[in-house]
């Protein structure tokens, strides 16, 4: 029989595939199908992935940015002073210039320590209508409160901005013998991660430095307890260390930045650095 005539005769034939050979069929497929579909979900949390790590990145950029430039600002309210001097109104008639009461939460000042400052500093973060020669008052903290932590800015200016000047500066209004204020809050960044079950990093975010008897920068000891009055009036230099990352079931490392600001301001009324 030729060649042609079997296939004609297999052609005209009615005869389905086997059980076996059924079985072996979908077993193939679904062996592909398989494979097909695992290196689709790979390929699709690798994007993920780094889409969450560009998110953590642009959050650590702008947090890093903003921190950077207000602590640029510092400055002294007197050449004797340091603009981490900020103290503390008091019910008991609290001499002028000090933090009025109305701040929302973190320590009183003065405080100066891994996750939180009180300081002076060139800004105007309030509606003032006329510019003044008076720094405002800035606290600067890590908010732990809520998670994840995120870090928040509150800002008093000077009450009397036509006519104060430093050190006769004057924060809130005087009212029962005690000054209050409403202080200008807003949230600097989130997703802080620092010392976190997901980020291995310090949980100093911020780390002060100052030039010793040799003037070679050196790094005050990392504590969670705030610098005293004696280190406090040294510090020409802040280094800022933020990890970033946002809660989220992929498992995606957190970005974290460095960066060190030199007080500029305190150049201009420097303090003699401690004998070697």
């Amino acid at each position: 029989m030729s060649m042609l005539a079997r296939g004609l005769r297999r052609a005209r034939a009615e005869d389905g595939v086997t059980l076996v050979e059924l079985v072996v069929v979908i077993s193939i497929m679904s062996v592909v199908l398989g494979f097909v579909s695992r290196t689709f979900i790979v390929f699709e949390n690798a994007s993920q992935g780094e889409n969450l790590r560009l998110q953590n990145l642009d959050e650590a950029r702008t947090l890093m940015d903003d921190v950077s430039k207000d602590i640029r600002t510092a400055a002294r309210i007197s050449p004797t002073t340091s603009p981490f001097d900020v103290t503390a109104c008091t019910a008991t008639g609290q001499v002028q210039p000090c933090a009025p009461a109305g701040w929302a939460s973190g320590n009183a000042a003065p405080y100066a320590a891994n996750q939180e400052m009180w300081f002076y500093a060139n800004l105007t973060l309030t509606e003032n209508t006329q510019a003044t020669a008076c720094p405002d008052i800035i606290h600067l903290f890590v908010d732990t409160s809520v998670s994840p932590p995120i870090l928040r800015e509150q800002v008093v200016s000077d009450a009397n901005p036509g006519t104060d000047a430093p050190p006769n500066c004057v924060y809130g209004t005087l009212s029962s013998g005690a000054y209050t204020a409403t202080y200008a809050t807003r949230i600097v960044g989130k997703y802080i991660a620092n010392a976190t079950s997901n980020c291995p990093s310090s949980s100093q975010v911020f780390t002060y430095w100052y030039d010793d008897g040799t003037g070679t920068p050196t790094a005050f000891l990392s504590t969670d307890t705030p610098l005293s009055a004696a280190n406090r009036i040294q510090v020409n230099a802040v280094a800022i260390a933020f990890s970033v990352r946002q809660q989220t079931n992929y498992t995606v490392p957190c970005t974290t930045l460095l960066n060190r600001v030199r007080l500029a301001n305190v150049e201009y009324n420097p303090i003699p650095s401690p004998s070697p």
